[in-house]
């Protein structure tokens, strides 16, 4: 069910004992213990849960603290030997997480109040783990996470991802394939992958960084077209961590009021260039607390399930080189015979043009033939005139004689 972080020693403790101290309780639990209480002053034994949190006004974070839940137990003042109780809790509670210290947090704790006449005063108190059970889809399990492809519009850089499983609980490993296809050719500098908790509170989130990623950074720093390499997260066991979880806290007639997610995101981080220049893709998934008994099937399933998506990955990437060869070997085609239609409709015209500037220095010497044919045509006629008046002339003259 995951680890529970060690909380700071309550005050006054030996007034009250716990049936099962250090124990992590489940929603619609019952928590019983037994308390020494020798005062005739009026006292109980209250349970409440808390969260603290920071939100945003104006220009400055605000601490809020919103008490969500709280069952009491009347003690009887008359009697001066220990007293058993017993307390209920709610059947859908928030898990605890965090100390007291730390923001935000969600904190239950059983406290010895005694009531007086000016305030209220905790005698004794210790504080409790509440972790929901997370019930799994076990068909889930062996079921694969794909992601993307998520591309980055300015670089051209496109990232898909493959993990081993989409549901995870606490000390489990991690196993995931990624590919990046870069056909700019940009410089990628690193990668980085990490696994980080959001708490969402009223619109506010919180963000830290739970483990980071083993891998081969052989690859990396490349330009290459294609990039594909495997990463692992081992998911921490030593620290408290609470599950993937969603609450809603509306009470009637109380203004106080709030909604938690707790949410799990794969951090792929990738620097082009330099370490300035980052593109982030994050990956959610699930971790809940319950525990995985692997047989020795499941685990040589998975080893061929990692094979599988291996030689998957190996498939797709000779299908993308050879995609981009096809498509370099039809660009130059096409440009080739783009190249040989211009050269072709070249000639043509080249052709054209010669064979029109023949026919029109045929049509000029036609043109001249005809004016040669004119010239002469009128050379004799005037040629005849001549010869006509000559003859009229003599004729005119023997009249005369």
């Amino acid at each position: 069910m995951g680890n529970i972080q060690h909380h700071c020693p309550g005050i006054n403790n030996d007034l009250l004992e716990l049936d099962r101290p250090g124990a992590i309780y489940l929603p619609n639990d019952t928590i019983s213990g037994s308390v020494l209480y020798t005062k005739k002053t009026n006292a109980s034994i209250l349970l409440t849960g808390i969260i603290y949190f920071k939100k945003r006004k104006k220009k400055t974070l605000e601490k809020c603290q919103i008490k969500f839940f709280s069952t009491e137990f009347n003690l009887n003042s008359s009697l001066k030997i220990k007293q058993n109780f017993k307390l209920h809790l709610d059947n859908h509670l928030p898990p605890s997480f965090n100390d007291i210290n730390t923001y935000p947090n969600i904190t239950y704790s059983i406290n010895l109040i005694i009531y007086k006449k000016s305030k209220d005063e905790i005698l004794s108190s210790i504080p409790i783990s509440v972790c929901p059970h997370v019930y799994l889809d076990r068909p889930l399990l062996l079921t694969p996470l794909f992601f993307g492809p998520i591309e980055n519009h300015i670089s051209g850089i496109k990232l898909e991802v493959k993990i081993n499983r989409a549901i995870f609980t606490f000390n489990d490993t991690i196993q995931i394939f990624y590919e990046i296809q870069n056909p700019n050719q940009q410089h990628i500098y690193n990668i980085q992958i990490s696994l980080g908790i959001y708490y969402v509170i009223e619109s506010n989130v919180w963000q830290e960084d739970v483990c980071n990623g083993a891998e081969n950074f052989n690859n990396i720093t490349s330009n290459n077209k294609l990039i594909r390499n495997k990463a692992l997260l081992n998911i921490p066991n030593k620290i408290y961590l609470p599950p993937t979880f969603k609450f809603q806290y509306r009470p009637e007639n109380d203004p106080s009021s709030f909604n938690l997610e707790i949410d799990y995101k794969i951090h792929f981080k990738v620097y082009l260039e330099n370490m300035e220049n980052l593109w982030q893709v994050d990956v959610p998934i699930i971790i809940c607390n319950d525990t995985i008994e692997q047989t020795e099937n499941i685990e040589e399933e998975n080893n061929d399930e990692a094979e599988n998506v291996e030689e998957e990955i190996n498939n797709k990437t000779e299908n993308v080189e050879e995609e981009i060869d096809n498509k370099i070997v039809n660009v130059e085609e096409e440009i080739n015979n783009k190249t040989k239609n211009v050269e072709e409709e070249k000639n043509n015209k080249i052709e054209n043009f010669e064979e029109e500037s023949n026919n029109k220095t045929e049509n000029i010497e036609e043109n001249n033939n005809k004016i040669e044919n004119i010239e002469e045509e009128n050379n004799n006629k005037t040629e005849i005139i001549s010869q006509s008046f000559n003859v009229n002339t003599n004729i005119y003259e023997n009249k005369e004689i």
